[in-house]
């Protein structure tokens, strides 16, 4: 295969470590995730997840 990833000396897309320089903050950042209140729903998944688990556990399935 003459078409082989690395072989060809002009490669656009190739980068190297100088170019990740840390004072550079392009990429996305996600929004921090702040505590809050517990919704019902949460709480019910919660309460709904750990008793399946039991059952699982300890009914035998």
């Amino acid at each position: 295969m003459s078409d082989a990833r690395g072989t060809d000396g002009d490669d656009e897309w190739a980068i190297s470590l100088d170019d990740l320089e840390e004072g550079e903050a392009s990429g996305y950042e996600p929004a921090p995730i702040e505590p809050g209140n517990p919704t019902v729903e949460g709480v019910g998944f919660v309460l709904l997840g750990a008793v399946l688990t039991l059952v699982i556990l300890f009914g035998g399935f």
